[in-house]
């Protein structure tokens, strides 16, 4: 079996929970190589701890922040490493403001991609039309470098948007498809909800380097990425009909940090914790009013309308919110705030099909530690709750009754799921498998779920979602606009 090289450029919570392990795990089948971990210099520490503490240890590199393109030096040493250890592949885990000039790099380079969502995101976008706008430039760059490297050599270039790899979701496309197929019924709305409750203290606000909003972005360039990715898998369900929308508005609704601080004020919070609450407040509400100006999204609402022939033939609803239900009780944040620090998830999607069919998804947690996985845990409030409702107007279609209700409890049986793992960490895990066979020759580019080049729309979205709020603020037409090619 030939050997795989690859370089792992960021080595954060995200990629010590998922993709180091899934690298470990598949090494035992295939021949694969973390050669290179690339992080800042201010992460050394961390870092090196790390990969004392796992069973592999690839050459380090640590670098400095930059902005803009690969600092020259940076860019012949990667350059040099690659074609010296004779590198194949790279996973970009990064914040999203470098996945864009890495992504390109490895392009460059003729490199199999696997990249964090979104795609990228821009400083400064919920102030900057420019910076708005520039997150469909950049997708446009990197996929038009794409299709030009296939014209060379097949390369993978997935996105890890792991929705749809979840066999739940799975499911529901392959549901919708079935009624699609027998009604001729397009989906004809949708309305999606994430929420990923965490309290975030008001100082906090300013200080937090993870899921930033002192950068110009939030919510919608965090997590949110995934639920307009989804929202567009669902609706693309349907595309045997012939009867999609070829275009799009979308009117967008943000609440950021100054909104927060209406809602909770500094006499609220020494209520909460007392005295204690002076020890970690840094600003006054009053201080914290002007710095927080041109911070990014806590919540993003938005109204999606996608059009045929001029004419709204089907209304999305996408609501994504920080600030929700969580179950943070401590002044100090803790030292994980990937998965620690109070954060709950709870998540809901309802798709109708004109009279012929509804489906609901139902995701609640109500734990804050994610760690294990048992079989409570397919209940609802526990880590892998996730209940789907089926609604058919089964005379019409030819089923046996109106209702089917799906849990993950039937699906982990189904699938033989390892008990141990949540279930979405079990997703996560597919999301590198499914790339290492392309590689290794076991499924063609046609099997890929998640590439580059399905991923206009959610782009598109993420950006009009952006250019709206921008607009509002500037006192201008407030409806972003785009084409749609699905």
């Amino acid at each position: 079996m030939k050997k795989v090289n690859i370089i792992e450029i960021g080595i954060g919570p995200h990629a010590k929970r998922v993709y180091v392990p899934a690298i470990i795990k598949l090494s035992q089948t295939y021949n694969i190589e973390l050669s290179l971990a690339i992080d800042l210099k201010e992460k050394e520490e961390d870092v090196k701890s790390y990969f004392s503490s796992v069973s592999i240890a690839p050459q380090l590199l640590f670098v400095d922040p930059f902005d803009g393109d690969l600092p020259q030096d940076l860019k012949k040493a990667l350059n040099d490493f690659v074609k010296v250890n004779q590198i194949q592949a790279v996973i970009i885990s990064t914040e999203p403001r470098s996945h864009y000039v890495y992504a390109k790099w490895a392009l460059d380079q003729g490199l199999n991609i696997l990249m964090d969502k979104p795609i990228s995101t821009r400083e400064n976008v919920v102030t900057d039309i420019d910076a708005a706008l520039g997150i469909r430039e950049e997708y446009n760059d990197l996929l038009k470098k794409y299709v030009s490297l296939q014209k060379r050599k097949q390369t993978a270039f997935t996105i890890n948007a792991q929705r749809r790899y979840h066999d739940g979701f799975e499911l529901v496309s392959s549901l919708l498809k079935e009624i699609a197929s027998k009604t001729n019924c397009p989906v004809t709305s949708i309305q999606s909800m994430h929420c990923d409750g965490q309290w975030r203290l008001p100082s906090e606000i300013v200080t937090q380097k993870y899921h930033p909003y002192g950068e110009g972005y939030g919510k919608a360039s965090h997590s949110g990425y995934h639920i307009f990715d989804i929202a567009y898998t669902f609706y693309k369900s349907s595309l045997i009909t012939g009867k999609l929308a070829d275009s799009a508005e979308v009117y967008s609704s943000f609440i950021q940090p100054n909104g927060f601080l209406f809602q909770l004020s500094e006499a609220d919070y020494a209520r909460y914790f007392g005295e204690e609450y002076k020890k970690v407040k840094l600003y006054s509400d009053k201080q914290l009013k002007k710095k927080y100006q041109g911070f990014g999204e806590m919540d993003a609402f938005s109204n999606i309308r996608f059009l045929k022939q001029g004419e709204n033939v089907c209304n999305i609803s996408i609501n994504l919110l920080h600030n929700g239900f969580a179950r943070r009780t401590w002044i100090k944040p803790g030292s994980d705030l990937y998965k620690g620090n109070g954060r709950v998830k709870h998540e809901y999607h309802n798709i109708q099909q004109g009279p012929f069919q509804n489906i609901q998804i139902h995701s609640y947690q109500s734990n804050d530690k994610h760690e294990t996985s048992t079989e409570q845990d397919y209940e609802i409030g526990g880590n892998n709750h996730f209940d789907i409702y089926v609604f058919r107007n089964f005379e019409m279609t030819g089923d046996d009754k109106p209702l089917k209700i799906i849990r993950m409890s039937d699906l982990s049986k189904k699938n033989n799921y390892d008990k141990s793992k949540l279930v979405v960490e079990l997703t996560k895990e597919s999301v590198v498998k499914e790339f290492f066979d392309f590689i290794y020759g076991k499924i063609g580019k046609d099997k890929l779920r998640s590439n580059i080049d399905d991923h206009e729309i959610p782009v598109n979205i993420m950006s009009s979602v952006y250019s709206s709020h921008v607009n509002q603020q500037a006192k201008k037409d407030p409806v972003a606009r785009f084409k749609l090619n699905i």
